[in-house]
């Protein structure tokens, strides 16, 4: 039975800043919120207390956020709260989510005014670069010449400023925006054509909606009296009018946010939004959250004083009643390698010694590219690991196989779902291009879908209507086909899903394909099985709604969302865009040099726009602000890019932070020793970071990190890994002059007779 708060008590153990944020509940209210200030406790306190004490409706709240992981945990803390079903008729969830709750709740509007049907599909992101690819093909180009991913992006960013295709048109001034122009009408029109809406649509099309229907826009307008969104920094053009319109007639408008962590201006988020929020609202409350309760003190010093370089930013200063803490721990390694292969010793020492678990730990980066490198030392290691931004469970290809059929049964509409099953599947052979495109012609002739084309085929009653003219084995192949379709199409409803999915891998053949003797066929096989799983979380919903439900809710999860906490054993490799909202113990940030954190074309573009080098900085201050208890930041010597190796110097954000708080190394040693990288490379690494970073021949020894590397005393049979040469095992300790003459024998170099004060090698434990 869950306890139900005293009203006085939902303001308990918040600061006076915190409690001000909460108890502020008219007007228009900007919170400033700095990493681990306690933002989403005031919010779930806030929705609280104005059911608790204000008496506020639950139905009048909505509350914004940018992942369904942080709806989820915000509905579960304010249950505990204030009781299971107290705040029942609460709206919360993502701007996605919200567009999907305003197309379906009209149906007819949307039908009428937006030409979308009540059965829309949500197309991700393999299906709009699938459909953009088609665009350009469709217009005569080749997508090799123009990428479809670009051609995407820049779709999408017209949509977040809401510009359709035919303003696009009227405003190009080059050969490449008309060649764009052309493919988004096109893109459009297929959009429409397979009754589909992207990403971009689900927050365009309500505002459409709320022009075409002013009515619909007041209902909610009515209805929704308080508003609050969570991450407003990272809020689009489209999002911010959304929310304007929806705040317009109460004005109790609650957003909360932190300019320095405004991460996603790639995505089309304008930090405008929350800069000039007080241009927007001139009586608006500002209220500071400073206090940071998840990093130690030498951590928040290091990011307060790294994100104090932007001009582009609310002034405030972070500060934390934590302990200080152990220095940060900066280490230059030779090259990609023997970064990675320092990050698992660390690890492995740390859990070893310590007995910190695997999930304690992050390994962050700037580029999904440095991951191939972590993640081989890591599946060598014995160290358990996860990479997140990897291919998502429901964009793996046996996944979507099935998905697609489900899509399919649902809309009819959706003719890239078709094309995939008579693809990947057994009943797709024999129906070659020539037999689709005589489909295509008939379904286009007579107005239907191209589903249809292949149930004209079904022999049956209405085997004497009109179908396509095709004989012989692509006759008998499009009608199999038809015949499975129409058959799963009558289960539709009556099923349970996971018993459609059954019906579906049995009546398609496709659970026939896979290979019992295969390892790699039954793992493929194994996530069919964990997709069949989450179908049977849906047997409780109306078999009539569930397949919609379910569709719905895949198409909106993201890769955070599935993100278990604690990472399940499991060390978490992750770039640093996906980081943000997470916290772990022990961070890495690899990489942090320039031309990678920064990355190489913002700071091309420092002198003519300083913008993109200031949304580097920040991105380093997210990254920064995960960690809890110890920091490690890394950087190589050397690093292979396009195929080659490049120098690499020391990220310029470095020498912001205080030389107090930090403990470095460098391998200068190292480098003289292999011959990797340029002997004056401290002195170039000392030049960026000035007089403020001390370089020291060690990281820190201090209880709470991993210990450091202190003076090894080698021996035969022991297994090290050397910069140059990778792993080997020490054969030979010869006394020479109080420095010990190793000979090591190499995996992949033979032996070698190296010195030991020179050979720098890192004991594998």
């Amino acid at each position: 039975m869950t306890t139900i708060a005293h009203p006085t008590s939902l303001l308990d153990g918040l600061n006076e800043d915190q409690q001000k944020a909460v108890v502020t509940t008219e007007g228009p209210v900007l919170v400033v919120a700095g990493p681990g200030s306690g933002k989403t406790r005031v919010l779930t306190h806030r929705i609280a207390f104005l059911i608790q004490e204000r008496g506020i409706r639950p139905e009048s709240i909505l509350a914004v956020t940018f992942t369904n992981k942080a709806a989820r945990e915000m509905k579960d803390r304010i249950a505990r709260l204030i009781g299971d079903g107290a705040a029942d008729g609460l709206v919360m969830g993502t701007f996605h989510a919200l567009g999907v709750r305003f197309l379906r709740q009209n149906p007819g509007v949307v039908a009428d005014r937006l030409n979308l049907l009540p059965n829309f599909l949500i197309y991700d992101t393999a299906d709009q670069l699938e459909l953009a690819k088609r665009s350009v093909v469709a217009i005569g180009l080749d997508p090799k010449q123009l990428a479809p991913r670009r051609v995407l992006s820049r779709i999408s960013a017209a949509k977040s400023l809401l510009v359709g295709p035919d303003e696009f048109g009227r405003e190009v001034e080059t050969y490449d925006d008309e060649v764009i122009a052309r493919v988004y009408r096109e893109y459009e029109r297929a959009l429409r054509s397979a009754n589909a809406v992207d990403f971009d649509d689900l927050l365009a099309l309500p505002i459409r909606l709320f022009d075409e229907a002013p009515a619909v826009l007041e209902r909610y307008q009515d209805r929704f009296q308080y508003l609050m969104v969570d991450e407003y920094q990272d809020t689009n053009r489209v999002q911010y009018v959304l929310v304007s319109a929806l705040a317009m007639k109460h004005r109790n408008l609650f957003v909360v946010g932190d300019p320095d962590q405004s991460i996603y201006a790639w995505r089309q988020a304008d930090i405008r939004n929350i800069l000039d929020f007080e241009k927007d609202y001139l009586d608006a409350t500002r209220i500071h959250l400073e206090l940071n309760y998840r990093s130690t003190g030498r951590i928040v010093d290091a990011a307060d004083r790294v994100i104090r370089e932007n001009t582009q930013r609310i002034d405030r200063r972070l500060r934390t009643p934590n302990e200080e803490g152990v220095p940060l721990i900066v280490r230059e390694l030779a090259d990609g390698q023997h970064e990675a292969q320092f990050v698992v010793n660390e690890i492995r020492r740390a859990v070893k010694t310590h007995g910190r678990s695997a999930d304690d730990f992050a390994v962050m980066y700037r580029t999904t590219a440095q991951s191939r490198v972590l993640e081989e030392a890591f599946r060598t290691s014995d160290i358990a690991y996860r990479i997140v931004g990897g291919v998502r469970f429901y964009e793996r290809k046996e996944v979507k196989d099935v998905l697609a059929v489900l899509r399919l049964l649902h809309n009819p509409a959706d003719n890239l779902s078709l094309e995939r099953v008579i693809d990947n599947f057994p009943l797709g052979r024999g129906i070659g291009p020539k037999a689709l495109d005589a489909i295509r012609d008939w379904s286009s002739q007579h107005r239907r879908f191209l589903i249809d084309g292949f149930l004209a085929l079904v022999p049956g009653p209405h085997a004497d209507e009109p179908a396509p003219a095709l004989s012989g084995q692509a006759r008998a192949a499009a009608s199999k086909l038809g015949t499975v379709l129409a058959t799963l199409r009558e289960q539709v409803g009556s099923l349970a899903l996971a018993e459609l999915f059954d019906a579906i891998v049995e009546r398609t053949g496709y659970q026939a394909t896979f290979d019992h003797d295969s390892e790699e066929e039954m793992q493929r096989w194994a996530n069919l099985l964990e997709l069949r799983a989450d179908l049977e979380r849906y047997d409780l919903v109306e078999p009539a709604e569930a397949l919609a439900t379910y569709l719905e809710q895949v198409a909106l999860i993201a890769d955070v969302d599935s993100l278990p906490d604690g990472s399940a054993g499991q060390v978490t490799l992750i770039t640093l865009h996906s980081a943000k909202g997470l916290e772990f113990p022990i961070v890495f940030i690899t990489g942090v040099e320039e031309g990678l954190l920064p990355i190489s074309r913002a700071v091309e573009a420092e002198f003519s726009d300083p913008l993109p080098l200031e949304e580097e900085r920040r991105l380093f201050y997210v990254g920064i602000t995960r960690a809890q208890k110890v920091l490690y930041l890394t950087y190589a010597a050397n690093r292979m890019s396009y195929g080659r190796y490049q120098s690499g110097v020391a990220s310029r954000f470095l020498a912001a932070i205080p030389q107090e708080n930090v403990r470095a190394s460098t391998r200068s040693a190292n480098r003289s020793q292999n011959g990797a990288g340029s002997p004056r490379l401290q002195d170039r690494a000392r030049g960026t970071l000035g007089s403020r970073l001390t370089w020291e021949s060690e990281p820190p020894s201090r209880e709470a990190a991993p210990p450091p590397r202190a003076a090894v005393e080698h021996v035969p049979g022991q297994r090290v890994f050397h910069a140059k040469f990778g792993e080997g095992v020490i054969a030979e300790v010869n006394a020479r002059h109080g420095d010990p003459e190793l000979a090591v024998d190499f995996a992949r170099h033979g032996r070698k007779r190296l010195l030991a004060s020179l050979a720098n090698l890192d004991v594998v434990e």
